[in-house]
C-alpha cells in the first residue's frame, strides 16, 4: 500500500541525522513524549496553557524576511501533523532536505506550534492505548477530538475565549506570517479502515486554498499557487478542495475556523489534511511525510517567490487602509467592556479605553477584522445574515453595544 516514492523517502529519513527523532515518524506519542521532543529543538519557547494546564509551544528555525506559520494539532485525534513538526527541526538541518529544491533556509523563516490542542492529543493517546492501538472506526474519539471542557478549538477564532486559540492567534500577531500551513487529518468514508481504503477515497490528501469572499485577491492568488505547488508535490493521490466546498472567489465563509479566518488579517493560507483521523498508527510514517512534503514544498515556493510574497503584503496594506475609511471609528459600551477590549486587542486592533467605553479608530492595520468584529452593517455581515452563517460581531456573543462614529 506503500507507494515507491513514499518509501524512498522513509529511506532518506533512515539515513538522515534524525536517529533520534524516530519515533515521531513510526508510532503515536503521548504528551511527555511530544514535550520532550520540543525540548530537543533550539528556541523554543511555551506561549500559553491549555485549559488542563499542559504548556502550548511556539518553535522557530531560521531568519528570514519570509515568515511562514505552521499550526498542527488543533483536533486531538489528528496525529500525524503533530509528528511531521516534531521531525521538521531536524529536517532543516540538512542540505536539500527530502530532495527539495532548496538547500538552506535562506528568504524563510519557519515558525510551529506544533500542538495546539494538548489536551485533545493526550486524551487519543490514552484512548488508543487501551484498545491496544488498533486502528477502528470506532475509535474516532469525538471527546478526544476537542478541548478539555469539549469545545472545538476551529470554531472560536473570532471569539477567542479558549486558551488555546489565544495562544496560536498571539503567535500570529508576534510572527505576521506571510503563509500559513493549517496541518489537519481527515476521516475517510465506508466503514473500518485499514482495509478498504482503495474502495473508497484511498490515501487522499486534501489541499486548500482560500478562494472566498473579502479575502485579497493578491492573497487569493498566492494561496492558489502555494496549494498547486503542495499537490504537485505529496506522495498521496491529492484531491484540491475549496473551503467547506466552494469554488470561487464569491464564495461567503464565516471567519471562524483558523484557515477560513487568518487570510482576513493578512496571511496566504492552505489547508493540507491526510486520512488518518482514527487510525491510530497505521499508514502514520506515510501520513506524517506527506505533511512533512506539504512544508517543505511550502517553503521551496517561499524561498523562489520572495518578490511576489513581499508584494502581497504590501497590496493587502494597503487595501486595509481603504477598507477603513467609510467610518471614522466605532464605540463600545457596556458591561462586558473589559472582554471586547481583550478580543479586539488579541485581533491585533487599536483601541483606546476612555472611562467605561471604548474607542476603536479607523482606519487600522487590519480594518478588514474590525469590521468583521463590530459593523453589522458591513457588506459582509450582512451577507453572513442572510444566509444564516453570521455574523460574528462582538455584540453577539457579549453584552455590549456597538455605536458607528
Amino acid at each position: 500500500m506503500i507507494t515507491a516514492r513514499s518509501s524512498s523517502v522513509k529511506q532518506q529519513v533512515e539515513g538522515s541525522i534524525m536517529t533520534n527523532w524516530r519515533p515521531a515518524l513510526f508510532r503515536l506519542l503521548d504528551f511527555p513524549e511530544v514535550e520532550a521532543q520540543v525540548a530537543e529543538a533550539d528556541q523554543a519557547r511555551v506561549v500559553g496553557e491549555s485549559q488542563e494546564g499542559r504548556p502550548i509551544h511556539h518553535l522557530r528555525i531560521g531568519c528570514g524576511q519570509l515568515r511562514l506559520l505552521i499550526v498542527a494539532g488543533i483536533h486531538g485525534t489528528e496525529p500525524a501533523p503533530v509528528n511531521a513538526c516534531l521531525l521538521l527541526p531536524s529536517l532543516l538541518q540538512e542540505r536539500y532536505p527530502l530532495g527539495f529544491g532548496f538547500e538552506r533556509l535562506r528568504q524563510v523563516e519557519v515558525h510551529i506550534v506544533p500542538l495546539a490542542n494538548p489536551d485533545g492529543l493526550a486524551r487519543n493517546y490514552h484512548l488508543f492505548s487501551e484498545k491496544g492501538f488498533a486502528p477502528h472506526w470506532s475509535h474516532v474519539w469525538e471527546e478526544a477530538r476537542f478541548t478539555a471542557s469539549g469545545e472545538d478549538i476551529n470554531g472560536d477564532w473570532m471569539r477567542l475565549s479558549l486558551p488555546e486559540t489565544q495562544a496560536v492567534h498571539t503567535v500570529f500577531n508576534e510572527v505576521v506570517p506571510h503563509v500559513v500551513l493549517d496541518l489537519h487529518e481527515f476521516y475517510a468514508k465506508g466503514g473500518c479502515p485499514p482495509r478498504w481504503a482503495d474502495e473508497t477515497e484511498g490515501f487522499l490528501a486534501t489541499v486548500t486554498d482560500a478562494p472566498y469572499r473579502f479575502v485579497h485577491p493578491a492573497i487569493q492568488e498566492i494561496s492558489a499557487l502555494v496549494a498547486a505547488q503542495v499537490a504537485e508535490r505529496v506522495d498521496w493521490k491529492p484531491k484540491m478542495r475549496h473551503f467547506l466546498g466552494g469554488a470561487s472567489e464569491d464564495y461567503l465563509v464565516p471567519p471562524t475556523c483558523l484557515g477560513s479566518h487568518l487570510p482576513y488579517e493578512g496571511a496566504a493560507k492552505v489547508l493540507v489534511e491526510t486520512w488518518g483521523t482514527a487510525l491510530g498508527p497505521y499508514l502514520l510514517p506515510d501520513r506524517v511525510m506527506v505533511h512533512l512534503q506539504a512544508v517543505l514544498a511550502t517553503i521551496e515556493f517561499m524561498e523562489s517567490h520572495a518578490e511576489e510574497l513581499l508584494g502581497m503584503k504590501e497590496e493587502w496594506a494597503r487595501e486595509e487602509e481603504g477598507l477603513g475609511r467609510g467610518v471614522p471609528g466605532f464605540r463600545v459600551r457596556g458591561e462586558e467592556v473589559t472582554k471586547a477590549e481583550r478580543i479586539l486587542v488579541a485581533h491585533g486592533l487599536q483601541v483606546k479605553r476612555q472611562g467605561d467605553e471604548l474607542l476603536v479608530p479607523m482606519p487600522q492595520p487590519r480594518s478588514r477584522m474590525a469590521l468583521l468584529l463590530l459593523d453589522e452593517d458591513c457588506e459582509h455581515n450582512r451577507l453572513l445574515s442572510a444566509q444564516g452563517k453570521g455574523p460574528y460581531t462582538i455584540d453577539r456573543f457579549l453584552r455590549v453595544e456597538v455605536e458607528a462614529l
